[in-house]
């Protein structure tokens, strides 16, 4: 997702590292990339170590060892399943099961925001069709 910075994360557990892959994949952490990237080509976004600084994320260092669980188990589970890309979002098989699996093994989030037709789905329709992101 055309973060140069990332190798200068250091996470004190490899659950962290793989909860917090996760997060960044999922629609809400796709969003928080997209809202603050910079754009200097359609269709792409890079963050650089400055704003990486200030960049919003789950605080993966907070979620509990049962949640830091989940979030390992899940991405043993999906790590080997192909992702499309960004522009294509809303029709992903994988992006939903995540953000439905991640929102709510992980998060605790209610089932409605989870449901078909719900915040989530309708988050990912409206990414697809931000004419930034499909360049």
């Amino acid at each position: 997702i055309g973060g140069r910075a990332w190798l200068s994360i250091q996470l004190a557990s490899e659950d962290q590292e793989k909860a917090l892959v996760l997060w960044g994949n999922t629609s809400l952490g796709l969003l928080l990339h997209w809202w603050y990237a910079s754009r200097q080509q359609a269709g792409r976004g890079s963050l650089g170590i400055v704003p990486l600084a200030s960049f919003p994320v789950l605080d993966v260092s907070g979620l509990t060892a049962a949640q830091l669980g989940a979030a390992a188990g899940l991405f043993d589970a999906i790590c080997t399943k192909p992702l499309m890309p960004l522009d294509e979002i809303d029709r992903d098989p994988v992006r939903a099961e995540l953000d439905n699996r991640f929102g709510r093994e992980v998060l605790g989030l209610p089932g409605p925001v989870l449901a078909r037709g719900g915040p989530l789905e309708i988050l990912r329709a409206k990414l697809a069709a931000e004419p930034s992101i499909r360049g």
